[in-house]
């Protein structure tokens, strides 16, 4: 999974599928016990988006893109109806002993109406 993701304002597909690694490489196993958080923003500031539902771990297997992603963001309609521009992600996966977080960038992309 690339850090940097690119969507049009309003879209709600594709789910974006992550490959989340440790610091050595290996393919975490999200399959039971995290939560996670998804923000969207500009860093020292407020997010624009958080979103909490729609994240789905997993064991995940092998590699991007033949593999099995670990982690899976679903969107809704209007969730990324955000101003067009690029902005910072982090996703905060958490259980009861560990934070783990992983972030990027994303790009809005504005829709021709």
């Amino acid at each position: 999974m690339s850090s940097k993701l690119s969507y049009h304002r309003n879209a709600e597909r594709p789910a974006v599928k992550m490959w989340l690694v440790d610091d050595d490489g290996t393919l975490l196993d999200f399959s039971s016990g995290y939560s996670f958080v998804l923000k969207i923003g500009f860093p020292g500031s407020t997010a624009v988006l958080t979103k909490s539902s729609g994240i789905t771990g997993g064991a995940g297997v092998g590699i991007e893109p033949t593999g099995t992603q670990n982690v899976t963001i679903a969107w809704t309609g209007g969730e990324l109806d955000i101003t067009p521009g690029l902005y910072s992600w982090v996703l905060t996966a958490t259980n009861s002993a560990l934070d783990r977080t992983f972030e990027g960038t994303i790009q809005i992309l504005d829709v021709i109406s």
